[in-house]
């Protein structure tokens, strides 16, 4: 069985982050259908047979089983969360499914800051983020925008 690592996000202030900053590569895989299974068991989440029964998938004329776009922003959604700091405040997430992530694919979550702002006196960050595959491909494209404390008001 997987060991579970808890890491706590860094404190960090807005001064920290600059337009056009890459935050580091996070990989995920991996991915195996028990990820899958785990999510959707935590969600309650089971109606869509083809995430996790391949002769359901393939009877949908799917090439396999295919890892759920909630997975997968979610994953996004705490890297996010991770990169702006534990005193940060998600103020927007979108992201969209694009491709598809199978099992034994890897998945590199990335990110970059896009624009800073300071507004009502806290820094505003505008972040693209973004999910590829093995073979560089960008299976789920995102957008974030995040509150971050001003070292100095």
């Amino acid at each position: 069985m997987g060991t579970v690592k808890t890491v706590e996000p860094q404190s960090l202030f807005f001064e920290d982050f600059a337009e056009g900053q890459e935050f580091s590569t996070v990989t995920k895989g991996p991915m195996m259908v028990g990820h899958q299974v785990r999510w959707a068991g935590a969600c309650d989440n089971y109606d869509s047979e083809f995430h996790h029964d391949e002769h359901v998938a393939k009877a949908q004329g799917l090439p396999g089983i295919i890892l759920s776009g909630p997975l997968m922003a979610s994953y996004l959604l705490t890297e996010v969360a991770h990169w702006v700091g534990r005193h940060a405040r998600l103020l927007r997430f979108a992201d969209r499914n694009v491709g598809s992530t199978m099992p034994r694919d890897t998945a590199y979550l990335r990110g970059r800051v896009t624009k800073t702002h300071v507004q009502d006196g806290l820094g505003v960050l505008e972040i693209e983020c973004w999910i590829e595959n093995q073979r560089g491909e960008n299976t789920t494209p995102g957008r974030a925008v995040a509150a971050v404390p001003r070292r100095t008001p």
